[in-house]
């Protein structure tokens, strides 16, 4: 099976997941639609006051996290492979009166009116894992922005994965080529049926060298000791909403910011 081929089929498992994902407690949707911010602060701080900017939010799922911008005042495009994510966004977008346009796209084949159009781009958590070609996705981020613009990504760190449930090292740092699992329930709910995903590997140093090589200019890399939900049992949640590891050992997230000359 092909790259093509395996992202196809994770573009099926996540249309399956979509609706679950909705349902969960996880996104929290009810009180999204009551007026609640999905963003995390730190961004927000990373992109500062983006009212009447245009923003693009690459791989963004149903479009929480893209009506949020949209609720700060941002121009925004939402962008994912999930037929079903962007049928739920638009539905969202269209419910809660928010003015925000969703796109069904690979984001390696994203649709030429995007060329050198935002501001901001935007892709967060849990993304990385899912392109095969960093090189190429950097490339068609890059073509998005406008001179000057920023590219914004915020992610799982990696050395965060290497850990079983007893924190011992269960796997390379430096290891290569895809990995393919079955999954029956994903981080926010169960799935109607087990579908096969297929996940590739980075490291920072990847990511930054992509970043580079696409023409961005990467002025910021942040590694926090902070995570979105307990992957680990040890696992303790923080007043602030986020889950740490006791003494904060390893770095749980990424954030990065990158900009077009």
């Amino acid at each position: 099976m092909d790259e093509k081929q395996q992202m196809l089929r994770n573009q099926q498992a996540w249309d399956a997941q979509t609706g679950a994902h909705v349902e969960s407690e996880f996104y929290d949707v009810a009180s999204f639609k009551a007026g609640k911010n999905s963003l995390r602060p730190f961004e927000q701080e990373a992109l500062g006051d983006v009212s009447g900017r245009s923003l693009l939010h690459l791989m963004c799922h149903f479009g929480l996290d893209t009506l949020s911008w949209a609720r700060l005042g941002a121009q925004v495009t939402g962008v994912d492979f999930s037929a079903e994510s962007i049928a739920t966004a638009t539905a969202l977008a269209q419910e809660l009166s928010l003015d925000a346009r969703f796109v069904q796209a690979n984001v390696y084949e994203l649709p030429g009116e995007l060329d050198g159009a935002f501001d901001f781009v935007v892709m967060t958590y849990g993304t990385l894992i899912w392109l095969p070609d960093l090189d190429g996705w950097a490339r068609a981020a890059a073509r998005c922005l406008k001179p000057g613009g920023t590219l914004f990504v915020a992610d799982f760190h990696p050395i965060a994965m290497l850990f079983d449930d007893d924190l011992a090292l269960a796997r390379s740092y430096f290891r290569s080529g895809p990995a393919e699992r079955e999954v029956k329930q994903t981080y926010a709910g169960e799935m109607d049926q087990p579908h096969i995903q297929t996940t590739w590997p980075w490291t920072v140093g990847r990511l930054v060298t992509a970043l580079g090589q696409a023409g961005l200019q990467v002025t910021r890399v942040d590694e926090l000791p902070l995570d979105l939900r307990q992957r680990h049992p040890a696992m303790v949640q923080g007043d602030d909403g986020f889950w740490r590891l006791p003494g904060d050992p390893i770095p749980l997230l990424l954030a990065c910011q990158a900009i077009k000359p």
